[in-house]
């Protein structure tokens, strides 16, 4: 008989659980599969936001507050978190960059960007993947852990090169994780979004402008023609932390539309860019081609 997808009450954290985007998401689905949620978010915003997202989905469900760049902070709400059950895992949704964090490397503020975003990106998920392996190792039940990557960690970030670097790190920090672990039956993978359309609420966007001019330029660069959405991450987080997925461990799964699959020099036709004659164009593109 086939494997469905039910997490059958298991508690897993979701870390950065609030802002209405990514972690919200994946707290839903996590809820709908059936998992007993512990949203952990250190704003107060994002806090309320996990709880109205949990909130129909029964009563079952935590809402913590934890600092994950602080050790004492993350055992705390560990703790409380043993209220909802054993642990069986955690997603690491923490991350990001800020407006500031924006700069060439050859900028005299690239130094300090570049540390506070690799801390950003980095200490969060390593404490509070730590905190979870500890208690996974202490139940003897086994789990799953998630770190939510970019696709800038599997290739470049220009201008963000703190970002990049941070992602790429926590990428081989997942494989590192899963070997160690793996002894406590503590599977660890991440997944690597590229571009991801979400609400970013009361945080700076960086989408300002023409919308057609935008959907023109995602058109040429993903082959599915489209930003992804957050549901489009919680589905791949859904699967990695399931027993679908119970051979798999220290793999990255990008969630890009493709974009990673297509050649640098193409065009958004999908073509060499050398390619410039019309006739082999259309005949390729089937530009030329009746209705």
């Amino acid at each position: 008989m086939g494997k469905v997808i039910d997490l059958n009450r298991r508690a897993y954290l979701v870390c950065g659980a609030g802002g209405g985007a990514i972690g919200t998401a994946i707290c839903r689905i996590l809820a709908e599969a059936g998992a007993t949620v512990v949203a952990v978010d250190k704003a107060e915003q994002g806090r309320q936001v996990a709880a109205e997202a949990l909130a129909p989905f029964g009563d079952s469900h935590l809402v913590l507050d934890a600092d994950l760049t602080d050790t004492a902070s993350v055992e705390a709400m560990i703790a409380e978190a043993g209220k909802a059950g054993a642990i069986r895992g955690t997603v690491n949704v923490v991350g990001g960059m800020m407006p500031h964090h924006w700069t060439a490397l050859t900028d005299p503020l690239a130094p300090e960007a570049f540390d506070d975003v690799m801390r950003f990106n980095l200490k969060p998920a390593l404490n509070a993947s730590a905190a979870v392996a500890r208690a996974v190792a202490a139940h003897g039940l086994g789990g799953s852990i998630v770190n939510v990557a970019s696709a800038a960690g599997l290739v470049s970030m220009a201008y963000g090169a703190g970002y990049g670097a941070a992602k790429a790190a926590l990428i081989n920090l997942t494989r590192t994780m899963a070997v160690e672990w793996g002894r406590y039956r503590l599977r660890v993978n991440a997944v690597a979004p590229g571009t991801i359309r979400t609400q970013r609420l009361w945080r700076a966007r960086y989408d300002q402008g023409d919308s057609g001019e935008m959907e023109r330029k995602t058109r040429d660069v993903i082959p599915l023609g489209r930003r992804g959405e957050p549901e489009d991450v919680a589905g791949a987080v859904l699967y990695l932390l399931s027993d679908l997925a119970e051979y798999v461990s220290g793999q990255t799964i990008a969630i890009d539309g493709g974009a990673l699959a297509r050649a640098p020099y193409t065009d958004g036709d999908n073509l060499p860019v050398f390619v410039s004659d019309p006739a082999l164009r259309s005949r390729l593109t089937g530009d030329g081609e009746e209705a």
